[in-house]
């Protein structure tokens, strides 16, 4: 009988595998970073920039700290009516994205389902004009032939075949690679 091999232990040494390929990441990762950020400071506009930055980032963690000081209350106070006035604005601007999705759906959607209801009737009408146009094309070169005296052993025959003159005249009745076109 045979032992079956927990699953735990292959678990646990693809996780160490795995911790140890993503620490190096990191470690290069940071390493990069600094290496980055060390050559950026070379340069002297970048130096003046950084240093402008951190000071005014530091003064106005100054000016926070210090209204935390003196009333704590009234930052939290202040805190919470900037979240809600936020809380508020994005409310509304979720609001008329979803207003504006209802229009599109409801108006372009609906128009664009009418233009290809309307687009199919025109191809299917087309189609049908093509078809009586054949017939009535088959009927004159009948009506021509009764008068040049030439006459067909099967005159039903020349009306449902289609010439190479005729595709010419009627080209609506090949198909096209264009999806929707009739004819080419």
């Amino acid at each position: 009988m045979t032992q079956p091999v927990p699953y735990e232990t292959v678990t646990r040494n693809n996780t160490q595998v795995k911790g140890k390929r993503n620490g190096k990441l990191v470690k290069g990762m940071v390493l990069g970073a600094v290496v980055g950020g060390a050559i950026a400071m070379l340069d002297k506009t970048t130096r003046k920039n950084v240093t402008s930055r951190t000071s005014d980032m530091k003064d106005s963690t100054m000016d926070l700290v210090s209204k935390v000081k003196e009333d704590p209350s009234g930052v939290v106070n202040e805190v919470q009516d900037r979240i809600k006035t936020a809380s508020g604005v994005l409310k509304e601007a979720i609001n008329d994205a979803q207003n504006l999705y209802e229009k599109v759906n409801d108006d372009v959607i609906d128009q664009v389902n009418q233009i290809k209801d309307d687009s199919t009737e025109m191809i299917a009408t087309t189609k049908e004009a093509a078809e009586e146009l054949k017939d009535i094309g088959g009927k004159v070169k009948e009506a021509g032939e009764e008068v040049t005296g030439e006459s067909s052993s099967t005159p039903t025959q020349q009306t449902s075949s289609v010439s190479t003159e005729d595709q010419h005249i009627h080209p609506t009745n090949r198909t096209s690679s264009i999806p929707g076109q009739v004819g080419s």
